[in-house]
């Protein structure tokens, strides 16, 4: 007798294949490509994005773990479009409304805490976005080696005093040494000569080194080198050149200037406008640390000294007590009598922080970079070219203006401007 049983089998196997078609078709992940190095215009679409994600993403979300939002990584598997991931970037709150069931699902799954809107940011924006958190080694290939590179410069720096030690350590032991072989040496040639049937005649030891020719001459150049080293000392006092002092909370800036790309004026706000860069108070810490909670190195115990400082509670997510100042301990002293302003180098003379601060993004200890002495100030004014153009603060030098666009004049450095005049620095 005839079954139908072989023909409903191949019919349900038809009707499973065209559902799980059709599902792929209408869950297709977003389409986000994997940038190679050699890939330039996929490398400036993650630079870009870079740029996007550190300004509007990272104080809710890390690429690699959950902050105040999920994690980022493989957001793009989970939508099923393109166009449905950009509007829940741009207004979550309407994707929600309009009854989306993934959109709502993750609204639930993250306690119903609704996503900041961003609608200044474009479809395209959105997907550079994406194509940095899948491929963030592309547009920061080198962020592996900066804590190593940091680290070796400022031990570079701690131990430069050190090994000036380790050398004159080093010239009074062959001296001795030298003084010693003197010795025997001229013990063995009294016995042989005694030996010999010769009279030697008994020269006091004292006697014997000052005339000697050899020590003569080592004195000299021993002498030469003392009066070197005193002056190099006296010169250097009050001087804290490689000074990296242990701070009550390690701060990074390898991570949050070099790796992060926050800028130095977010935290040193008084460097554009004032003479003093200031110190940054625990309300700036917390801007980030509200929600970033464990640093990639130290964990949770730095952060958990921020919170302390500022009387953030990490369960309520409120401030409890009264906020207490950071005793950071100061590295950058000038003398009493020296005056330096900041907003006057930087605002004004377009000066970048590392050409005194050293490669700041490198450091993991913040150290003094320059010896900042009287010479080091002057030789960088009579080097530095002053930036005249477009730049209204020195349109007061007439003659130089006329000068330059004469031809007759190639630069104005500082020096010219009276930047070597003693009053200028000095009260």
């Amino acid at each position: 007798m005839y079954s139908c049983k072989p023909i409903r089998k191949i019919l349900a196997l038809i009707v499973i294949t065209l559902f799980l078609s059709l599902s792929s078709t209408s869950f297709a992940a977003v389409a986000v490509p994997d940038v190679a190095a050699t890939d330039a215009a996929g490398v400036e679409r993650a630079k870009a994005g870079m740029a996007l994600y550190k300004a509007n993403c990272t104080s809710c979300h890390a690429i690699d773990r959950k902050v105040v939002g999920p994690a980022l990584a493989g957001v793009w598997d989970r939508w099923e479009s393109e166009a449905k991931l950009v509007a829940w970037v741009q207004n979550s709150s309407k994707l929600i409304a309009s009854g989306d069931a993934y959109a709502n699902k993750v609204f639930n799954e993250n306690n119903k805490s609704v996503m900041s809107a961003f609608p200044q940011l474009t479809a395209e924006q959105v997907m550079d976005i994406l194509i940095y958190v899948k491929n963030p080694g592309v547009a920061e290939p080198a962020k592996a080696a900066t804590s190593t590179d940091a680290g070796a410069t400022a031990g570079g720096a701690e131990n430069k005093g050190a090994s000036a030690w380790y050398i004159w350590a080093l010239v009074a032991f062959l001296v001795v040494l030298a003084l010693l072989l003197w010795t025997v040496t001229s013990k063995l040639d009294k016995a042989v000569r005694e030996k010999a049937g010769e009279v030697v005649e008994e020269i006091p030891l004292a006697k014997k080194v000052f005339s000697n020719k050899t020590f003569k001459v080592l004195m000299l150049i021993g002498s030469i080198l003392l009066v070197f080293n005193i002056f190099g000392g006296a010169i250097d006092l009050g001087r804290s050149q490689g000074y990296a002092p242990d701070q009550p909370i390690k701060f990074s800036h390898a991570l949050h200037v070099g790796q992060n790309k926050i800028e130095c004026q977010y935290c040193h706000t008084g460097v554009e406008k004032s003479k003093h860069a200031s110190i940054p108070g625990t309300q700036i810490c917390m801007n980030c640390h509200k929600y970033v909670q464990q640093g990639p190195k130290y964990g949770k115990d730095e952060i958990a000294k921020i919170y302390d400082y500022a009387g953030w509670d990490v369960d309520k997510q409120k401030f409890t007590q009264a906020p207490k100042n950071i005793e950071w301990v100061k590295i950058h002293n000038l003398p009493d009598h020296v005056y330096f302003n900041h907003s006057q180098h930087v605002k004004v003379g377009g000066v970048k922080c590392q050409t005194c601060h050293g490669k700041v993004e490198e450091y993991e200890v913040m150290k003094q970079f320059a010896p900042l002495s009287m010479g080091w100030c002057i030789n960088c004014h009579r080097q530095t070219e002053v930036k005249f153009a477009e730049n209204k603060y020195y349109s007061v030098f007439q003659k130089y203006q006329d000068e330059l666009k004469k031809g007759t004049k190639s630069k104005v450095t500082v020096e010219d401007i009276g930047g070597t005049e003693c009053q200028k620095c000095h009260y």
